[in-house]
């Protein structure tokens, strides 16, 4: 229970506060869009699970599967 209550409250990420008018997928997207431009880039995601601990092979492989699985249902054109 502990963990659903940290989602929803404010966390710096970096020194940026985090809003607390977004929900969990919209925070989730913004940890990973680390320059806040609304594209997650594959060294975006590599960067983001080097954030949270993984190592350098598991987020190599992560950054390239995520984004080659979802680039194409989630492009804005």
């Amino acid at each position: 229970m502990a963990a659903s209550n940290l989602a929803s409250k404010d966390v710096l990420d970096e020194g940026r506060p985090i809003p607390t008018d977004q929900n969990v997928l919209q925070k989730h997207v913004a940890f990973f869009d680390r320059d806040h431009d609304g594209l997650v880039y594959p060294w975006e995601t590599f960067e983001g699970f080097r954030a949270i601990g993984a190592g350098y092979l598991l987020s190599f492989a992560s950054s390239i599967l995520i984004n080659m699985a979802l680039s194409g249902k989630t492009r804005p054109f």
